[in-house]
């Protein structure tokens, strides 16, 4: 049998991460076993579905490296793609379930149905439809549309139970009773989710459906129809939900819950596309560089877990880091590039170091406004980009995150500034001033730039000044860049260039005249 699997997302909002996991997922299952991925965008509720919304899901996804082999801009034998656009499709079957009387009129209006719900809930029981419009007559029927009365379709629940199996759970047994005739066509004529994933998944010949388990309650109702229409039942992979470290289901308050917003705050798209896949099955250091062929040729759903999964953005963080210092460091360098290009930290290094202090978060909110405004980003100078890609082996270690950077090496591309408690601590290390002036004279002086002659000649300065090796490396330190962590010392004052670290050094000696 050939695997066909769909990823079919409602374009109500963005992308977030667990659904962008039960992407990945449907990927990597169709490309282990050969199969077809087919993207399906689920928009049948027009009021709260946007192009903006589709737009956001297809870039995150081909942000991810997860193509489809089916769906919007790449044709195929089972389309059209969007559920707006199969509205005659699910006529015919709507048509087909009515002539074998699997369907029937109901007249309930909205007041009967919260009547019944309340009297259940008194009676402390789950509540289900009475079914009360299943017993009317044809004659009754036609009275009351002809009487312009308006109606749903109801599905006809059989006796008995419901069935099925989960690739990596349980099987499943549901008591028909206590599913009760539901609706699969609304009032106005539009189709209801469950009637329309199950007539797409037919005429889509969907083979395995691999989605989220808060659609488990929906799975024995989408059978009863599978069965109803005579049509293959697909396997189903009922993967667990993201909670957040509070165990509580992810959501906006544990921060950022799209991939756009990760990336902002510097981590790599890869790194994240390898903790969502790793957060249901094992894991060991080594898969943190793994490549997607990796994820393709290892992905197996017996070894994924049926329990919550548990997103730990400090975890995320720490395999970040561990990817970047695996980056040789031309990669590194170019990564550096174009997400300081993206944040707009060529543009204005202050303002864009401001926002970076309150917290990666906040960078992220402030990338995000500035691209949902459409405002370009201020691509580098070739000097800014060489400078970048100098420092890039020379911040690796100190790296977590890329936006890291920024408040390590931002001071490179600004003026010298000294905050109050830069002044201060500048001011209180002993002989600072004599350290800035002698090493300034010295470093003029050096015959040849180079890391070791600046390192040789900062290492002869406490015995020449009668100061402690610490107080001649934080005067130096705070001098030359207003701040008191940094790449390494002596790199540090090469990748300025002379000129640039001696005028530093002289203008932090004036500041303590």
């Amino acid at each position: 049998m050939s695997v066909i699997v769909r990823f079919a997302p409602s374009p109500t909002g963005y992308l977030h991460l667990g659904s962008a996991r039960t992407g990945l997922y449907n990927y990597l299952y169709a490309r282990r076993h050969g199969g077809t991925f087919i993207l399906r965008i689920e928009d049948t509720d027009p009021s709260r579905s946007t192009d903006e919304a589709i737009a956001q899901i297809i870039s995150s996804l081909k942000e991810m490296g997860i193509e489809w082999d089916e769906g919007p801009g790449v044709p195929g034998p089972h389309g059209p793609y969007r559920q707006t656009e199969r509205t005659g499709i699910y006529r015919e079957y709507v048509d087909r379930l009515l002539a074998s009387g699997h369907l029937y009129p109901c007249f309930c209006t909205p007041q009967e149905l919260e009547a019944e719900r309340q009297k259940a809930r008194a009676e402390k029981r789950n509540w289900v439809y009475s079914g009360k419009c299943r017993r009317l007559g044809a004659d009754e029927v036609a009275r009351r549309k002809a009487a312009g009365e308006p109606w749903t379709l109801r599905f006809k629940v059989p006796p008995g139970t419901t069935v099925f199996e989960d690739m990596i759970r349980e099987p499943v047994e549901v008591d028909n009773d206590l599913i009760g005739d539901f609706i699969v066509q609304r009032s106005d004529g539009s189709i209801v989710y469950n009637l329309a994933v199950v007539v797409d998944d037919v005429t889509m010949e969907v083979t395995h459906v691999i989605r989220g388990d808060d659609h488990i309650s929906n799975t024995p109702k989408q059978i009863l129809i599978y069965e109803a229409l005579g049509a293959p039942v697909p396997k189903f992979l009922h993967m667990p939900l993201l909670f957040g470290t509070d165990r509580k289901k992810l959501s906006k308050r544990h921060g950022a819950t799209k991939l756009e917003q990760l990336t902002a705050q510097g981590l790599l798209v890869e790194v994240v596309r390898n903790y969502l896949c790793f957060l249901s099955t094992e894991f060991d250091e080594s898969m943190i560089t793994w490549t997607l062929e990796d994820l393709v040729r290892d992905f197996d759903v017996e070894r994924l877990s049926p329990s919550p999964s548990i997103f730990d953005p400090d975890k995320l963080r720490w395999m970040n880091g561990r990817f970047i210092r695996q980056m040789d460091d031309d990669e590194l360098g170019e990564r550096l590039v174009v997400y300081l290009t993206r944040v707009g930290f060529y543009g204005d290094p202050v303002a864009v170091e401001q926002v970076a202090a309150e917290g990666p978060q906040a960078l992220a909110a402030a990338v995000e406004s500035a691209e949902a405004a459409h405002r370009p980003a201020t691509e580098p100078t070739a000097e800014q980009a060489e400078l970048t890609k100098t420092l890039a082996p020379l911040v690796r270690e100190k790296l977590e995150v890329l936006a890291d950077f920024i408040p390590l090496a931002g001071f490179f591309f600004r003026p010298l500034a000294f905050s109050d408690e830069a002044r201060e601590r500048l001011a209180g290390t002993p002989g600072a001033a004599a350290t800035l002036t002698q090493a300034a004279a010295d470093l003029r002086a050096v015959e040849s730039w180079t890391v070791a002659a600046i390192e040789a000649l900062v290492r002869e300065l406490p015995a020449q000044l009668g100061v402690k090796r610490k107080a001649v490396f934080a005067a130096l330190r705070l001098g030359m860049s207003g701040q008191t962590v940094t790449p390494g010392l002596f790199e540090s004052l090469w990748a300025l260039g002379r000129d640039e670290a001696v005028a530093r050094l002289e203008q932090a000696a004036r500041l303590l005249d």
